[in-house]
């Protein structure tokens, strides 16, 4: 069903966090309307948010810093509602 509003993206991404002194890297998603790791960490926040959570936890007391450093996969679930845009 093609339209002209925005597509969601289901998003499968290789995410880097620095812990100490290591980085650790891992896999994780996120459902967003960006589709690359540049735009994923500037315009969305809320994703960033999660992620950090994610990564580190809500009691970690340190510099929580976490790099999208590529997209795996992305399918688009669904577009954007009318009075979202």
């Amino acid at each position: 069903m093609p339209t002209s509003a925005p597509p969601i993206y289901s998003l499968t991404l290789d995410i880097a966090f620095k812990k100490g002194k290591r980085i650790h890297e891992k896999e994780a998603w996120a459902v967003s309307r960006h589709n690359t790791p540049a735009d994923l960490m500037s315009k969305s926040p809320h994703t960033m948010d999660r992620l950090k959570l994610e990564c580190y936890g809500k009691n970690y007391k340190g510099d929580k810093k976490v790099i999208i450093k590529r997209v795996r996969s992305e399918k688009i679930v669904g577009y954007v509602n009318r009075n979202a845009i």
